[in-house]
């Protein structure tokens, strides 16, 4: 089996797991098996003193 890692960010208007289910998404919506993920970094935007949209930084492993 040949697994491949692919670094993406996922984002989200509503909190950090949404952001790491939006990249797995994104992955998957490629025809692509993923079989694990590994969060690199949280991240958001901020306006007005409130969080506006959460970001994930990951790298999720897939068979092509």
């Amino acid at each position: 089996m040949h697994v491949t890692v692919s670094e993406v960010v996922g984002e989200s208007p509503d909190s950090w797991k949404g952001a790491v289910q939006s990249a797995i998404t994104e992955v998957s919506n490629y025809g692509k098996k993923v079989v694990g993920v590994e969060v690199v970094n949280f991240t958001a935007n901020v306006e007005n003193g409130q969080l506006v949209e959460y970001k994930a930084n990951v790298k999720i492993a897939h068979i092509d």
